[in-house]
C-alpha cells in the first residue's frame, strides 16, 4: 500500500526509542517557544516596561544568542550532546523559576527580565547546534532525511501556528507570574525527555566513542576541515547571503506594502504568515513521506531559488488576494530546501558537526539584524522594489554560480554509504590532534 508506505517513511525515525525521546522534549520546548514569543511583550508591559524596554529585552535575547553560538558548537563536540541539551534547558529552567520567585515575592524589573532574556537566549544557543549535532546519533542514517522532515513540521506548527495562538489564550486567561511558570515547566519537562535518554544506546551513524574522540579536536581543525571542503563553505555562505538579502524585506517591509499600497492590515499580514506555516508543515509532511532523491543537493538549491524568486513577485501584485500564492511557493519551497541542508550538513564527521552547525547558526544569527537595518534605511516605492527584486533574483544568479563552481553531483543523500564529498568514509575523518 504505497500510502501506508508514505507514512512508514514518514514516522520511521519514531521506532527507535532514544529519538522518541528527544523528538518529545523537542516539540515540548518549540511549543514553549511559541507560547513565550507571543507573551513576552505583555509580561514586559506589566512591569512597566514600553517599546524601549521591550526592545531592550529581546535585544538582550539576541546577544545572548549571537555571543554563545560558537561556544554551543565546541560544547556539542567536545562532551556528550545529550548532556549539553539538558543543561542547556535546565539553565532555562532554572532562570524563569528564579523570575518566577522574584516576581511571586516582589515587583519584577525591567533589568531582570533583561538578564533572564540573556541567559535564555545563551541557552538556545548552546542547545541549538547540540540538538543539530545530536540528531544522527539517535537515527541510521537512512531515517536522517525523515527526522529533519518530523522536526520541521513540529517547528512550523508549533512556533508559526499552534505556540503563538495558545500564548494569545493564555495572555487572556493567566497573569505574567504564571506564563513564566509555564514556560519553565516546559523546559524542566523538556530537559527530563533528554535526561532519559540513554548515553551510548542509540541508533544512529555514530557511536558514544566518536564523541570523546571529538574533544580531541580543536577548533582550528574543525575550521581548517569546513574550509577543506568547498560544497560545505560555498553553501553556508549562499545561505546567509540569502538571509541577508530576504529577511530584512520580509519582516520590515512586507507589513507596510500590505497595509500601504495593497490596503491590508494587520490580520492580513497574520494571514500571510499562517499561509508560509501551512505551506511549510505541508512541505514537511511530503519530504518526510518520500525517498531522499540522488540529486539531492542539487535540488536543495533550485528549491532555495524557487522559494526566493517568489518574493520578486511581491511587489508587483496588484491585490493582497494574489500575494498569498507567492505566500504559499515561499514557505513550501524555503521548507524544502531548508530539510534538505538540516540532513546534508549533519553528515559531515561527528568529531567536527557540531563546530560546523554552529558556523552555519551563527551566520544566520548575525545577518539577520542587519538585514533590517539594511531594511529600515530606506523608504519610498523605488527603494522597496530594487530591495524586493534583488532579494529574488540575486539568489537565481548565484544558483547558477554554485551549480558550476561545486561538483554537487559527488553529494549523495543519507543512507548511501557515501560520504558528503563523495570520498571513502576513512578519508573524510576530521584532521588528527596535533601532537
Amino acid at each position: 500500500m504505497p500510502r501506508s508506505r508514505h507514512l512508514y517513511r514518514s514516522l520511521a525515525p519514531l521506532r527507535h526509542r532514544d529519538y522518541r525521546l528527544f523528538f518529545l522534549s523537542y516539540l515540548i520546548s518549540m511549543l514553549g517557544d511559541g507560547v513565550w514569543l507571543v507573551a513576552l511583550p505583555w509580561v514586559a508591559m506589566e512591569t512597566g516596561g514600553g517599546s524601549s524596554e521591550l526592545a531592550m529585552v529581546v535585544g538582550a535575547e539576541a546577544v545572548g544568542l549571537i555571543s554563545c553560538v560558537l561556544v554551543g558548537g565546541a560544547l556539542a563536540d567536545r562532551y556528550p550532546r545529550r548532556r549539553v541539551i539538558g543543561w542547556s534547558f535546565a539553565a532555562s529552567f532554572a532562570v524563569l523559576g528564579l523570575l518566577a520567585v522574584v516576581h511571586l515575592v516582589g515587583d519584577l524589573a525591567v533589568w531582570q527580565l533583561v538578564g533572564a532574556a540573556f541567559v535564555l537566549g545563551a541557552s538556545a544557543a548552546i542547545s541549538g547546534p547540540a540538538s543539530d549535532a545530536f540528531t544522527p546519533d539517535l537515527v541510521p542514517e537512512e531515517n536522517l532525511h525523515s527526522a529533519n522532515a518530523l522536526e520541521s513540521t513540529v517547528r512550523a506548527l508549533a512556533v508559526r501556528m499552534v505556540g503563538p495562538a495558545l500564548g494569545g489564550v493564555l495572555v487572556a486567561v493567566l497573569d505574567s507570574l504564571s506564563i513564566i511558570v509555564i514556560n519553565a515547566v516546559s523546559f524542566g519537562l523538556a530537559a527530563l525527555c533528554v535526561a532519559l535518554i540513554r548515553p551510548g544506546a542509540g541508533a544512529g551513524v555514530v557511536s558514544g566513542e566518536g564523541e570523546q574522540e571529538a574533544g580531541t579536536v580543536s577548533y582550528r581543525q574543525a575550521l581548517r576541515y569546513l574550509f577543506g571542503k568547498r560544497w560545505l563553505w560555498v553553501l553556508i555562505v549562499w545561505s546567509g547571503v540569502v538571509l541577508l538579502l530576504q529577511s530584512g524585506p520580509r519582516q520590515v517591509l512586507l507589513p507596510f506594502l500590505i497595509s500601504g499600497r495593497l490596503g491590508g492590515d494587520a490580520r492580513d499580514y497574520g494571514l500571510f504568515v499562517a499561509v508560509t506555516g501551512v505551506a511549510a508543515v505541508a512541505a514537511s509532511l511530503v519530504l518526510g513521506a518520500r525517498k531522499p532523491p540522488r540529486d539531492y543537493a542539487r535540488r536543495m538549491l533550485l528549491a532555495w531559488t524557487a522559494g526566493a524568486a517568489s518574493l520578486a513577485l511581491i511587489v508587483f501584485v496588484p491585490s493582497f488576494w494574489l500575494l498569498l500564492p507567492l505566500a504559499v511557493v515561499y514557505g513550501f519551497f524555503s521548507t524544502v530546501g531548508n530539510v534538505y541542508w538540516s540532513t546534508l550538513v549533519q553528515t559531515v564527521p561527528s568529531a567536527v558537526r557540531g563546530r560546523v552547525i554552529s558556523v552555519d547558526w551563527l551566520g544566520s544569527l548575525a545577518l539577520v539584524p542587519l538585514s533590517a537595518v539594511i531594511a529600515g534605511v530606506g523608504s519610498g516605492r523605488t527603494f522597496t522594489v530594487t530591495v524586493f527584486v534583488l532579494g529574488g533574483t540575486l539568489p537565481v544568479l548565484m544558483t547558477l554560480a554554485a551549480l558550476r563552481w561545486v561538483d554537487l553531483k559527488a553529494l549523495r543523500p543519507p543512507g548511501e554509504g557515501v560520504e558528503p564529498a563523495g570520498e571513502p568514509v576513512a578519508e573524510e575523518r576530521a584532521p588528527q590532534p596535533v601532537s
